[in-house]
């Protein structure tokens, strides 16, 4: 994760530090996916409106890192969710 202030691409160190502007890389079976940061109440979510890049919030309001989940949004209108699990577990967003 990466937030853009003024063309300066600054990575994220932990969660809370995302601003308005920040995007995610994802690199999944072959596919490159560069996603901005989409502020939702819900959950934490990176989505270009094709992908969507998630992570849901646990009981006590964290962020779970080690859980994220991939939606696909399908042309028909349809969702599918790919599961997904964080590879960088030294990360301590």
């Amino acid at each position: 994760m990466r937030n853009n202030i003024n063309g300066d691409f600054s990575i994220v160190e932990k969660i809370s530090e995302l601003k308005p502007g920040a995007f995610i890389n994802i690199n999944w079976k072959k596919i490159k996916l560069m996603l901005p940061y989409s502020l939702k109440k819900e959950y934490i979510s990176f989505t270009d409106k094709k992908w969507d890049w998630r992570y849901q919030f646990n009981k006590d309001g964290s962020p779970d890192i080690d859980n994220p989940s991939l939606y696909e949004l399908l042309p028909t209108g349809q969702v599918k969710e790919h599961y997904c699990q964080s590879e960088d577990k030294s990360s301590n967003l």
